[in-house]
Order: C-alpha cells, then sequence, then structure tokens
C-alpha cells in the first residue's frame, strides 16, 4: 500500500535504520536493512526544472522488515523508507498475514 507520509527515523552507527515510528506507533527493524535508490518524481512537483540549479534526481531508500514495538499488535510488515531533503518518509507497506491469506 502506497503511504508517503513522515516519520521519525533512528539510525545506527553506520546510517541504517532500527527504529521508526509512523502514526505514533514505534516499529523496530528486525532484519538487515536494505539500501537502494529510487529516482525523484521532480515533474509531479514542479512544472520544470529550475534553471541553473542541480536537483538531485535519486533518493535514498531502505527497505526493512519491522514489528509493532510494545504494542499488542503482533503483525509484522515490509516498509520502504525514503530519506529526503525534507527528512523521512514511510513510502510503502506490505503486510506479511495479508499476503500469506492472499497467495498461501
Amino acid at each position: 500500500m502506497i503511504i508517503e507520509e513522515p516519520v521519525s527515523v533512528e539510525l545506527s552507527p553506520r546510517g541504517a535504520p532500527v527504529r521508526f515510528i509512523w502514526r505514533g506507533v514505534s516499529y523496530g527493524v528486525v532484519t538487515a536493512p536494505e539500501l537502494w535508490f529510487d529516482r525523484e518524481r521532480w515533474w509531479l512537483e514542479v512544472r520544470r526544472a529550475p534553471r541553473g540549479r542541480m536537483r538531485s534526481l535519486e533518493r535514498e531508500m531502505w527497505r526493512v522488515d519491522a514489528v509493532p514495538l510494545g504494542s499488542e499488535l503482533q503483525l509484522d510488515g515490509t516498509f520502504d523508507l525514503a530519506h529526503t531533503a525534507d527528512g523521512w518518509r514511510l513510502m510503502q507497506a506490505w503486510d506479511d498475514e495479508l499476503e500469506r491469506r492472499l497467495f498461501a
């Protein structure tokens, strides 16, 4: 599911996400985060690229498996976190329980 909402992210000493807070719930990363890069969709934000100013066309993305911490909800999921110039955003989420029901 596409989310695209701001989140607070806590990083390891090496700069990888270890925890994030989304909608007031703290999630802990339970597997090694995967770093990848995605293209910025600048054409959705501005009509023309600003003349004479370089704009980054790629953004740092992290795919993490995480579980809610201190919550009765015990569903884990996979999340795509984007590190942008404006901070961190949760871009997408996949719920493992839903996937099990759909593809079992």
